[in-house]
């Protein structure tokens, strides 16, 4: 019987996936969510995964949408220059960024990799009314439609990715 858990099993896939599409080079992924603290802590789960093939990882956390992270983050990283905190990125190298609204037109091109995070409520229980940018961004951006992988999230110790059929 193994001892892993689900968290450890779906990250170690998302991480192999990823590594498809970007098997060396300075890699950047973007987790995003509309909740803030559930993107960083997915964030950080991702980057222990990263950090257990031996890659050099990094994790920032940007603000919403964050149109100005391509000159101070993004570039640097790219090119082996210090970026976000003082950071210095080796040749490979995985920088994850979590934050919220990261597949808006002016951000999504920059990422390699992305992975957007639903959260639903329990079975039973109303779904709450979101905020007007939130609603906006959901209708307008689809995150689910131009994210990599959708991963469903409700209950973080067993987070499911989700296949969605855009056809």
């Amino acid at each position: 019987m193994s001892s892993e858990n689900p968290v450890e099993i779906l990250q170690r896939s998302l991480r192999d996936l990823m590594r498809q599409n970007a098997r060396a080079g300075r890699v950047v992924v973007a987790v995003d969510a509309l909740d803030l603290g559930e993107a960083m802590d997915f964030a950080g789960e991702f980057e222990k995964a990263i950090a257990d093939e031996g890659t050099a990882v990094f994790h920032v956390s940007v603000a919403d949408g964050a149109p100005e992270v391509r000159e101070w983050l993004i570039t640097p990283f790219r090119a082996g220059e210090a970026f976000g905190p003082e950071y210095v990125a080796p040749s490979d190298a995985v920088l994850v960024v979590s934050g919220r609204f990261l597949h808006r037109a002016e951000v999504r091109g920059l990422w390699n990799f992305s992975i957007w995070l639903e959260s639903n409520p329990p079975i039973g229980t109303p779904r709450p009314e979101l905020p007007d940018a939130e609603k906006q961004y959901l209708r307008t951006v689809r995150p689910k439609a131009e994210a990599s992988v959708i991963v469903e999230n409700s209950d973080p110790s067993h987070p499911v990715q989700v296949f969605g059929d855009f056809c």
